[in-house]
C-alpha cells in the first residue's frame, strides 16, 4: 500500500518526520504518563513514531515502561487488543507518511471500531494528516455508534500546521451532539524557516 508523492527525497521526509515528532512528543504527549503509539510500519510513519518518542522521554523522564510502539497489521483487532492490554493513558494514531489518504481514512475507521470493541476509555491522539484523511474525524462521526464512542472516551487531541505562518498548533477535539468535530487549541509553537519549507513540498500520496 505504500506510494510516493512531493518534492522531497526519502531523506528528507524522514527529516521532516523528525522534526515534526519533536514538536509531537513534547506538545501533543504532555500530561500523559503511559503512551501507545499505533503507527503504519512505512518508513516515514516509523519514523515520526521514533523522533517522537524520544521528544517525549527527554522532556518528560526518561524511564521503562511510558511509551510502547505497536505496528498496525490487517488483523487490527489482535493489534488493538494487545495495546488496551498495556493500559496506556493515550494512543497515538501516526497514519499517513506513505499511504494514500483514502487507505489512511479506512484504516482509521478500523481502528476506532477495534477501540470501542474493546472498551478502551483512554485519550486519542491524531496526527495531522489522519485528521485531513478522515474529513476532520466526519467520515467515523458519520456512523452513530462510533460518533457516541468517541464522545465518551477521556480526550482526543490533534496537532495541526501552518506552514505560511510558521506555526504549530496543538488542539482538544470536543464533538457535538450533532456529530461535528470543533478543535480548541491548547498550545502553539513557532517552526522554523526549513521546517515550514520542508512542510510545502511534502504531499500525501492520493
Amino acid at each position: 500500500m505504500s506510494a510516493t508523492a512531493g518534492k522531497l527525497s526519502l531523506g528528507e521526509e524522514v527529516y521532516l518526520r523528525g522534526l515534526t515528532g519533536r514538536l509531537v512528543g513534547i506538545y501533543l504527549f504532555k500530561g500523559f504518563n503511559k503512551i501507545a503509539i499505533l503507527t503504519y510500519p512505512d518508513r516515514i510513519c516509523e519514523s515520526i513514531s521514533s523522533a517522537a518518542s524520544v521528544s517525549y522521554l527527554d522532556s518528560y523522564g526518561y524511564a521503562e515502561n511510558k511509551i510502547k510502539i505497536f505496528d498496525y497489521d490487517k488483523n487490527v483487532k489482535e493489534v488493538i487488543k494487545k495495546i488496551v492490554e498495556w493500559n496506556p493513558d493515550a494512543i497515538y494514531l501516526a497514519f499517513g507518511g506513505e499511504q494514500k489518504m483514502a487507505d489512511v481514512n479506512n484504516i482509521t475507521i478500523d481502528v476506532i471500531k477495534a477501540l470501542k470493541e474493546e472498551g478502551y476509555k483512554g485519550n486519542i491522539l491524531i496526527h495531522v494528516r489522519t485528521w485531513l484523511a478522515t474529513k476532520q474525524l466526519s467520515t467515523i462521526l458519520s456512523n452513530n455508534e462510533l460518533r457516541d464512542y468517541l464522545k465518551s472516551v477521556s480526550g482526543i487531541r490533534v496537532f495541526t500546521a501552518d506552514a505560511n505562518s510558521r506555526k504549530f498548533a496543538f488542539h482538544l477535539i470536543t464533538i457535538s451532539e450533532d456529530g461535528k468535530a470543533s478543535i480548541n487549541k491548547y498550545a502553539e509553537t513557532d517552526i522554523t524557516q526549513e521546517h515550514a519549507d520542508l512542510l510545502k513540498q511534502s504531499i500525501p500520496p492520493s
